[in-house]
């Protein structure tokens, strides 16, 4: 593989990174919040269906390494 596309797997491992590290910043909050005695974040994090929107971010990124990995080691 040449590196020009080793730097373009690169540049999606990054992305996929961050997307991950949104999905962690917002659990930690959630978390925390729920931790100092605020009910009202964990209410709304499960009554509103953003967990599922964490869940699929969370699966992309999944399919992201994936992809990655097939680019870079493509199965025989």
């Amino acid at each position: 593989m040449p590196n020009s596309e080793l730097v373009e797997q690169a540049k999606n491992l990054s992305a996929a990174r961050d997307n991950l590290q949104m999905a962690i910043d917002y659990l930690d909050m959630v978390s925390a919040s729920v931790n100092s005695g605020d009910t009202w974040a964990g209410q709304l994090f499960f009554s509103d269906h953003r967990a599922g929107n964490v869940v699929e971010n969370m699966q992309n990124v999944a399919d992201s390494i994936m992809a990655v990995s097939n680019d870079i080691c493509p199965e025989d």
